[in-house]
């Protein structure tokens, strides 16, 4: 786009820009990142290669009568709905799945021409299409012998002659905003019984709304680095299975309570303190003591404390340590069993 902008400036007055076709692209089958640090399919199919450089397009579109801008999507954006921005944009998760990232940045194009038609109205005939399956050497290599699923498949002309009349065709025949194949505008969703519409592909304003606020802070810059990206996956990952069961001793001694949700008798308590100590006759036993103060009513900064008795229940594995409580009334445990620790 600079050498464009280069080349406009230079000739101003000469400079058109009839059509802008987006129809970069890729389908991989393991995670990579840009430059920028972002999942490669996503950058390709649509910050950049779509959203950006339509934004840094659209001036000049809207300049040149009858022009239009033309992303070039895929049938298999019919497979989802566009998912939440974390889905779509997250480099850390330990299994990536190419083919859903390839679907959720096309379903995202069809979204983003919605949006684009609506604001620029005649302005610019926005839309989006699908070529149809293309034997190309990238479907060669996403798909492997699997392609044959796909089969007929179509030459390069069969796949590009619907693309062309797009570029070409009078503004008045084209329908901004919609999904084209062959020359035709085509339902944008088929997740539904006998393969009408159906609600599970379709996203609701607010999530377009979402999507468009984030595309644009992310083509500016306002991202997370891939390190940031990395962090917050793995807060969100289950936990990961040590060589060796946790060690119980160590969770032993006193625990300050900073909040809680507290039962009847524990309303108002302040000072609430866990005190747990291994009960070296019962294996897998934990002595629990939850002392906890009221304030007095009658004495000011005076406070009357007061103890509870259990028995914390253990199970270990090698990722969580499980704990019911038994409570003891007169200094024996009633067997309850109620679920109280899962760390």
């Amino acid at each position: 786009w600079r050498e464009f902008e280069t080349h406009r400036n230079s000739v101003a007055s000469t400079v058109r820009l009839d059509a802008l076709v987006c129809n970069a692209g890729a389908l991989l089958n393991e995670l990579t990142l840009s430059e920028e640090e972002v999942e490669v399919t996503f950058a390709t199919h649509l910050l950049f290669g779509t959203y950006l450089l339509g934004n840094l397009a659209m001036p000049t579109l809207k300049a040149t009568p009858s022009s239009r801008f033309i992303a070039v999507s895929s049938g298999g954006m019919y497979n989802s709905k566009f998912p939440s921005w974390d889905v779509v944009t997250s480099t850390g998760n330990a299994k990536y799945d190419g083919q859903f990232a390839y679907v959720y940045a096309k379903r995202g194009q069809v979204l983003l021409c919605e949006q684009w038609a609506q604001q620029q109205g005649d302005a610019v005939k926005i839309v989006s299409c699908h070529p149809g399956w293309v034997d190309t050497g990238g479907v060669d290599k996403a798909y492997g012998e699997n392609k044959k699923y796909l089969e007929p498949l179509r030459n390069l002309w069969e796949g590009s002659e619907g693309i062309i009349w797009l570029c070409i065709a009078p503004a008045e025949q084209i329908e901004g905003g919609a999904f084209y194949l062959d020359r035709t505008p085509q339902v944008k969703h088929l997740a539904g019984p006998f393969f009408t519409e159906g609600s599970f592909t379709k996203n609701t304003p607010e999530e377009v709304a979402e999507m468009m606020t984030n595309l644009h802070k992310w083509s500016i810059g306002d991202r997370p680095t891939h390190q940031q990206s990395m962090i917050k996956a793995a807060q969100h990952r289950p936990l990961e299975a040590t060589d060796v069961p946790i060690d119980l001793a160590s969770f032993m001694g006193n625990w300050f309570v900073l909040a809680n949700i507290p039962t009847t008798y524990e309303v108002g308590a302040t000072n609430c303190i866990e005190m747990y100590e291994l009960d070296p006759k019962r294996p897998h036993s934990v002595k629990v003591t939850f002392e906890y103060s009221f304030a007095s009513s009658t004495k000011e900064h005076s406070y009357s404390t007061s103890q509870m008795k259990m028995r914390g229940n253990v199970k270990n594995t090698t990722t969580n340590t499980f704990w019911t409580i038994d409570p003891k009334m007169l200094g024996l445990a009633v067997p309850l069993g109620m679920s109280y620790l899962i760390l």
